[in-house]
């Protein structure tokens, strides 16, 4: 028999369990708005206000899930850290001529030019989403990150065949810091792209991402195996 007291704790239990749905439900809606207006607009152009509105949603009520713009797009950037992570554990799990040298690069440098949401999140990451954010915000996004890079950056050595177990975690972060540097390089200001079309001998600065990542990438790897040892 259930008492009157155990009717309501199921009931209670119940409510809460439906009310982290919507909550859950709410916070995916406002993280897709988000970068609804992210494919549209630089991120400096986007405010919480119109975060809410595209969500169909007071603007208080954002705040409720993300304590400041920063916080939400940090939320956006770790989504697509997880996104990249698992394609790249995908990748370490196939046959050894699949993962090496040029191969290797070039898969590097596809993930990236398909995923250009990703690489402008990374771009303003440092300098940006990471400063006007509270520490209950940084601490578990920096060991998320510590974590996934750790993990595949050690598969990533043993496949490569390197000497130095921790080699696969700095070739991430290099690839992260060319990634960022790339990304600034080859989007410059409308009034600095017209620059570069008005003087001709302003074209070194028209870089493209892909082609630049790719050959930096490639002259890193070539460094390394010739440092670490044998990529196969």
């Amino acid at each position: 028999m259930v008492t009157k007291i155990g009717r309501k704790a199921v009931i209670a239990r119940g409510q809460r369990a439906v009310s982290d749905d919507l909550k859950e439900v709410r916070r995916a809606a406002i993280l897709k708005a988000a970068l609804s207006l992210f494919r549209k607009v630089p991120f400096d152009s986007i405010t919480v206000a119109a975060v809410a509105a595209e969500a169909g949603i007071a603007k208080g009520t954002v705040y409720l899930y993300f304590a400041t713009r920063e916080a939400l797009f940090l939320a956006l950037l770790t989504e697509q850290f997880e996104d990249w992570f698992a394609a790249l554990d995908a990748r370490l799990e196939e046959p050894a001529e699949g993962l090496f040298g040029p191969v290797f690069v070039d898969w590097v440098v596809h993930s990236l030019v398909a995923r250009p949401l990703f690489v402008r999140l990374i771009a303003v990451m440092h300098t940006v989403l990471e400063h006007n954010i509270e520490l209950a915000t940084a601490l578990p996004f920096k060991q998320l990150l510590a974590d996934r890079a750790g993990r595949a950056g050690a598969r990533l050595s043993i496949r490569m065949g390197w000497s130095d177990p921790l080699m696969g975690t700095r070739l991430l972060l290099w690839l992260h810091a060319l990634a960022i540097g790339l990304q600034h390089m080859s989007a410059p200001a409308p009034v600095v792209r017209q620059a570069m079309r008005r003087d001709a001998s302003l074209q070194m600065f028209d870089l493209d991402f892909g082609t630049e990542l790719r050959t930096l990438l490639t002259q890193v790897l070539t460094g390394m195996t010739l440092t670490y040892g044998d990529s196969r």
